[in-house]
């Protein structure tokens, strides 16, 4: 796994996201908006326009999948999703090489089955589709299958469209108490996919969404499973967390960044300006993941802690120390450093 790197914050923000390194100095942080959007359903996704945020979400309407379009001030007005073939849900866009396709999860009656399909959108707006493809074999499970879906397709800077996407491991004795994983798929035209070897992330991550998707530059945000319990056995409360990666498939530990006095779960969001982001998610319940509760959307900002300025929400730490020169003896050897500390094996003098 890597880690972030020891830079200064001017530097960070003028060269983009830290790359590995064996020190984590940044810290995110994740701050509600003073915004009230009156929009319920879990699995939202969130398309920036000319007009403000389209945000997609699966909700119980003959489509499967609400959608409004949402202003700066949280304002937001109901729109029409076209569907046809039956609900969709966890529904998603990527722009492909022939053009934007919409994602989503449907159950098949004839084979009961829940699958990952792709269609190519009539307009721009996504607002309606054409004819559903089964993305791949292997993105089709029983019906009733838990831990497993809420896909998210992101166009890779190569062209190539990669799905993220919850899965776990067959043995149930394999996972511990967080059995959830995510996988990736890639495909060369947004149609057929292939599964990629390995786990993006173990340890029951779910819910992932890709918030930047740049050569060296990777962001993602994300949530725990409702599979992982506590030292006593009890489900924990949905957490939301964001990761980074250089290349998209091998990802940093993931950073928490809420607290546990409500579920959050299903980010979904986009880059406002460098290292800053606007998130929407699904909200609701004070314990753990239940079906049966009637969740909320929500939208926040997210950023490198440093730059933020309060916030209910947000996990903070303090500052890395700014480095100086030092002074170190190993042995009979006395040098300088510039650094906070002495490297393993010196002493400071």
């Amino acid at each position: 796994m890597r880690y972030f790197k020891t830079l200064p914050l001017a530097l960070l923000l003028a060269v983009g996201l830290p790359h590995a390194s064996a020190h984590a100095v940044v810290e995110w942080q994740l701050t509600d908006d003073a915004v009230s959007l009156g929009m319920t359903g879990a699995s939202p996704h969130v398309e920036k326009t000319a007009s403000g945020d389209r945000v997609f979400r699966s909700d119980m309407v003959p489509s499967g999948t609400a959608v409004s379009m949402c202003t700066d001030a949280g304002t937001c007005t109901s729109e029409t999703l076209t569907v046809s073939g039956g609900g969709v849900s966890d529904y998603t866009v990527a722009i492909a090489t022939s053009g934007p396709r919409a994602y989503f999860k449907r159950v098949n009656p004839a084979t009961n089955k829940q699958a990952v399909y792709s269609a190519a959108c009539n307009t721009s707006d996504c607002l309606s589709f054409g004819t559903a493809t089964l993305t791949s074999t292997l993105m089709e499970v029983a019906k009733d299958t838990k831990a497993w879906g809420v896909p998210d397709a992101v166009r890779l800077p190569d062209g190539r469209i990669r799905i993220y996407i919850v899965e776990k491991e067959d043995s149930a004795t394999k996972g511990g108490s967080c059995p959830e994983k995510i996988a990736s798929y890639i495909s060369g035209d947004g149609v057929s996919f292939s599964k990629e070897p390995g786990w993006r992330l173990e340890g029951g991550y779910v819910d992932s969404e890709i918030l930047r998707a740049k050569d060296g530059e990777w962001v993602m945000i994300m949530a725990d499973g409702p599979g992982c319990t506590t030292s006593t056995g009890a489900q924990k409360v949905q957490q939301l967390f964001v990761s980074t990666s250089s290349d998209g498939l091998t990802w940093a530990k993931p950073q928490v960044l809420t607290k546990t006095d409500i579920g959050r779960l299903d980010p979904t969001g986009y880059e406002v300006s460098p290292n800053v982001f606007r998130i929407y998610y699904a909200a609701g319940g004070s314990g753990a993941f239940d079906p049966n509760t009637v969740y909320s959307i929500k939208r926040a900002t997210m950023r490198i802690a440093d730059t933020a300025k309060g916030g209910d929400v947000g996990v903070t730490t303090t500052p890395a120390a700014k480095t100086k020169a030092i002074t170190c003896v190993k042995g009979k050897t006395v040098k300088k450093f510039t650094a906070t500390r002495c490297p393993k094996g010196w002493k400071k003098k």
